[in-house]
């Protein structure tokens, strides 16, 4: 049987299965990141061979994304804010040398965002994803190739700046839009105003509270921005913070409109919204590299 190994790393989980062509999963398994406790690379190696001797699998390759930005030739880990030890890392090479597999790797939010268009038969000359998570990923899709840029690191949204802010993002940059658009500074403004409020309830509990409209408002800013410059065919919408019970998905469509040029792309926007499923970036990684590899 063709499989490969795809494996979904974040900054607190990591997920992993062996995914067939047609984007069939099995043996999915979900753990903690905090398992690697001193060498990194050489504990995933051995989590992946023990995974493939307990299957019996021999993978075509190994697919891993990372809460990463990467160098352009996607060999190199060139920093990882949430993860020690994972900067500067030749990541293919070392495992590669110990797992003799071919392994390749990008940004988790690429192989989130290759699953949505697979299961959501998205197609265009232009397509973005927006994922807010811990963080604010974005991806750019321009006649079905993702943009890495120059060096790598193109679609770091999260990263634009916003005037006014001082805030230090984890990044290292102050005033990072990811500041103030993002899952941490959503559990920040729940532990200010909020407190007696589980950050999972925060948004039936209190919808209408200026602070979480505000909050969306923010979201809403970098969002249309990128809309303005690229005019896309589709935005994907995605990330634990989107898929939080009652999230108000109109307030946040309408404020984009809002910010969005008219009458054009303003009155043409087509919003697509991802599934939750914690496979969802195991698939997407191993589609990835059937598309490569083929």
């Amino acid at each position: 049987m063709d499989y490969i190994l795809g494996i979904d790393i974040g900054g607190t989980h990591i997920r992993y299965g062996y995914v067939e062509p047609s984007g069939k999963l099995h043996h999915f398994s979900l753990g903690k990141v905090e398992r690697f406790q001193t060498d990194f690379v050489a504990e995933l190696a051995a989590l992946i061979a023990d995974e493939n001797a307990q299957r019996h699998c021999a993978p075509r390759a190994i697919a891993i994304g990372f809460p990463s930005t990467l160098d352009r030739s996607r060999r190199v880990l060139v920093s990882t804010p949430n993860i020690a030890g994972l900067d500067n890392v030749p990541i293919v090479e070392l495992l590669e040398a110990q797992l003799h597999i071919p392994v390749i790797v990008d940004r988790d939010v690429n192989f989130l965002f290759t699953y949505d268009c697979f299961s959501k038969k998205v197609t265009g000359d232009v397509i973005l994803g927006c994922y807010v998570g811990t963080g604010f990923g974005n991806v750019i899709s321009i006649h079905n190739y993702i943009l890495y840029g120059k060096n790598g690191v193109a679609a770091e949204l999260g990263h634009i700046p916003i005037k006014g802010s001082k805030a230090k993002c984890s990044c290292g940059n102050i005033g990072c839009a990811e500041t103030i658009a993002s899952g941490k500074a959503l559990k920040r403004l729940q532990e200010t105003y909020f407190p007696d409020t589980a950050i999972q309830e925060i948004f039936i509990a209190h919808p209408e509270h200026p602070c979480i409209q505000s909050f969306v408002e923010d979201l809403a800013i970098p969002i249309a921005t990128e809309i303005n410059i690229l005019d896309p065919d589709a935005v994907i919408i995605g990330g634990g913070v989107v898929q939080m019970a009652g999230f108000p998905k109109d307030m946040l469509e309408n404020y984009v409109r809002d910010f969005a040029r008219k009458p054009y792309p303003a009155e043409n926007l087509s919003f697509i919204y991802s599934d939750s499923g914690q496979e969802n970036g195991v698939v997407g990684a191993a589609l990835f590299a059937y598309q490569k590899l083929n």
